[in-house]
């Protein structure tokens, strides 16, 4: 003789509010099939979105034909030493720094390679930004207080592509762009699964994908 209880279960009930084992409250092989798809689905196409990103990293080389102004991403090694370099070649005329802290001044940004006096008349600290955002929002200010129509972008290869993808959304259409990677210690771009490549196209991918989707969503 079964109690009230385990004739509850039989039927496929738990006592006390439980939910049905069987009917409309379970999700059944079917269900458990689609969401498998849907979830293997989602997989294959950030696979696809991945690889395809950090293939594309490469596709930005080192323009180095003159500009009127040169912008620096500050943050990476090699980048300021690259816009110095470039600017005293007569590569630009104006070199900015964008994303420098607050409390830096040129003698401490160039410590190891000392300014004249007429080259700091042609260097511009821009301290407000935090974010590739930023930078270019308070680059593009310059840039059109400047009245200058033609920008060259210095940032590490594997920042490159979400730079010019954000920078060519917010500066304004009239300033042309043009890229200058900067090869780092840190990452390779022929070998990105080595060392913390792997971690730095990761971060890379969902900022950018990130600021694509939040583009497009306001």
């Amino acid at each position: 003789m079964f109690s009230k209880r385990e004739s509850w279960v039989e039927a496929g009930y738990y006592p006390l509010g439980g939910r049905p084992l069987h009917g409309r409250g379970a999700p059944g092989w079917t269900g458990y099939r689609i969401i498998f798809l849907v979830a293997f689905f989602l997989f294959l196409v950030c696979g696809y979105l991945f690889l395809d990103f950090v293939d594309g990293m490469g596709e930005y080389g080192s323009f180095e034909e003159p500009v009127d102004v040169i912008v620096v991403l500050t943050g990476g090694a090699g980048r300021i030493e690259k816009g110095l370099e470039l600017m005293r070649k007569g590569t630009g005329k104006i070199l900015i720094l964008s994303g420098v802290n607050e409390a830096s001044d040129m003698d401490a940004i160039f410590f190891n390679q000392p300014l004249t006096d007429r080259e700091k008349k042609t260097i511009l600290l821009e301290k407000i930004s935090r974010s590739t955002y930023e930078n270019a929002v308070e680059v593009g200010k310059l840039m059109e207080g400047l009245g200058m129509d033609s920008m060259m972008l210095i940032t590490s290869t594997y920042h490159m592509k979400r730079a010019m993808y954000i920078f060519r959304d917010v500066i304004p259409d009239y300033i042309r762009i043009e890229p200058c990677s900067v090869s780092t210690p840190n990452f390779d771009e022929t070998r990105w699964w080595r060392g913390s490549g792997p971690v730095l196209c990761i971060k890379e991918f969902i900022k950018y994908y990130w600021y694509i989707i939040s583009d497009f969503v306001v």
